[in-house]
């Protein structure tokens, strides 16, 4: 496996939910990649490499997801499923962070997508 090191510039952007978790991107122009790392603390705990192409195609998710942010307003019945969804991430992590050797991300992830989409469902047949 290869480690690219950590450039010395790259834009961080922390959890809204706190406990250490962060999000770093940075770019290693010499190889021509983009860096997203998941962080808690000072911990890396997980990274993707990407090119600029899939970059360009994330930030048109990013952009797609924020315009539907700002014209449709939070109902009530949606913050207390994202508080709900919020506590099951929180208990995970907890649980993660007990766990010998540390769980691993991918998993975890898939879980949550999980519970996102059943979520959601819940949300569209309303």
């Amino acid at each position: 496996m290869t480690v690219i090191p950590l450039p010395r510039h790259g834009q961080w952007v922390g959890d809204l939910r706190g406990q250490g978790r962060s999000v770093r991107v940075s770019a290693h122009v010499d190889v021509g990649v983009m860096n997203l790392s998941l962080w808690r603390d000072d911990t890396c705990v997980g990274t993707a490499r990407l090119l600029p192409g899939d970059v360009a195609s994330l930030i048109g998710g990013l952009s797609d997801g924020l315009a539907q942010i700002a014209v449709q307003p939070v109902s009530p019945s949606a913050a207390g499923e994202r508080l709900r969804l919020e506590a099951l991430e929180d208990r995970l992590a907890g649980l993660e962070s007990r766990l010998r050797p540390p769980a691993r991300p991918g998993a975890v992830q898939r879980l949550l997508d999980s519970a996102r989409t059943l979520l959601d469902g819940r949300r569209d047949r309303r």
